[in-house]
């Protein structure tokens, strides 16, 4: 394994058990409420796994398989840090029982997205998605905001593969619970970021806007923490704005400072979301697709109904990339 890998995971891993570490110091009456459903011993042991996985980084001996001595695969260690054996050491039978394993996760992600989109006055939406692998790390959804107005989400969880679809799994069912009880996207934000930055096994990060439309006033508020910024077709200024992010994303920093911003929409304007599957394909020449690339594409079909606009992009980003090496989501909001 790398340097610069490892150094990740012992960053990763030093960080969770300062957490535990703080939790554990705390007063005893702040433990009549278990950390992350845990009680106090069950936190021991994962402490003591912490800091047998971080004495394993010192020795030069994390990752490395216990049966060959060869590389344990990353994607594994970061679903399991306390893992010894490498895949080539698997029996048939837990190779098929990995394979089942996988199989039903993508069923489940697969239903775990909307299986219809709201219909709204006034608003036309569509939405695109497709893994890299079997399952992904990329998410979209809607919600209805605790004052009755319109929400709706994308993401991107860092990596690939089954240890990001499972905290993407868990993002979607946090938003479906906190999304209705907030009125602005800032709130849902910092409760996620208080859900996932003490609750995740190893700490990795989530880009996510997060808006909420007034359809009758259109007003969209929204909030980008960290996330590849949306692009915004003003159709009466016949101009283009990014919405760059307003704060970093989830489990990055600590106590981060969420915020939200407001726009007045129009009729004909159009909001155009993407996770980095989509600007970070290239082709045979190593060229990516990029923001450029977007905003001109954006610009040129602003007049067309948001599924005329989807099937050319789709169809302009796979003439650019033959086969997409990352996740890719796209969701198209268009003001009538």
């Amino acid at each position: 394994m790398d340097q610069k890998t490892l150094e990740k995971f012992q960053n990763a891993l030093s960080n969770h058990r300062d957490i535990l570490l703080q939790w554990l110091n705390e007063d005893s009456a702040s433990k009549d409420i278990p950390f992350g459903g845990k009680s106090v011993n069950e936190v021991d042991h994962i402490l003591s796994d912490l800091k047998n996985a971080l004495t394993r980084i010192d020795e030069g001996t994390f990752g490395n398989c216990e049966m060959c001595g060869g590389e344990i695969e990353k994607e594994r260690l970061e679903l399991d840090y306390t893992t010894h054996v490498c895949l080539d050491h698997y029996t048939s039978e837990q190779i098929r029982a990995l394979e089942t394993d996988l199989e039903l996760a993508r069923r489940v992600q697969k239903q775990l997205l909307p299986c219809c989109l709201p219909e709204l006055p006034n608003i036309e939406i569509a939405v695109h998605a497709a893994s890299a692998r079997i399952v992904g790390g990329d998410y979209y959804d809607f919600f209805t905001s605790k004052d009755g107005h319109q929400g709706f989400v994308i993401a991107d969880v860092m990596g690939k593969g089954l240890p990001a679809s499972l905290l993407m799994s868990n993002l979607q069912a946090s938003l479906r619970l906190l999304g209705p009880e907030y009125e602005t996207p800032k709130q849902i934000l910092a409760r996620l970021d208080e859900l996932f930055r003490n609750n995740l096994k190893l700490i990795r990060f989530i880009s996510i806007f997060i808006g909420i439309i007034d359809t009758k006033n259109k007003i969209l508020n929204y909030s980008n923490a960290g996330h590849h910024p949306p692009i915004l077709w003003n159709n009466t200024k016949k101009k283009i704005r990014m919405l760059f992010p307003t704060e970093p994303a989830i489990g990055l920093t600590k106590d981060p400072d969420f915020q939200s911003k407001t726009i007045q929409m129009a009729s004909g304007d159009i909001l155009l979301l993407y996770t980095d599957g989509l600007i970070e394909s290239r082709n045979s020449y190593g060229e990516e697709f990029g923001e450029s690339r977007l905003v001109e594409f954006t610009i040129k079909h602003s007049n067309k109904d948001v599924t005329e606009f989807l099937d050319e992009l789709r169809l302009t980003a796979e003439k650019h990339t033959r086969e997409f090496q990352d996740d890719l989501s796209l969701m198209i909001i268009k003001i009538r």
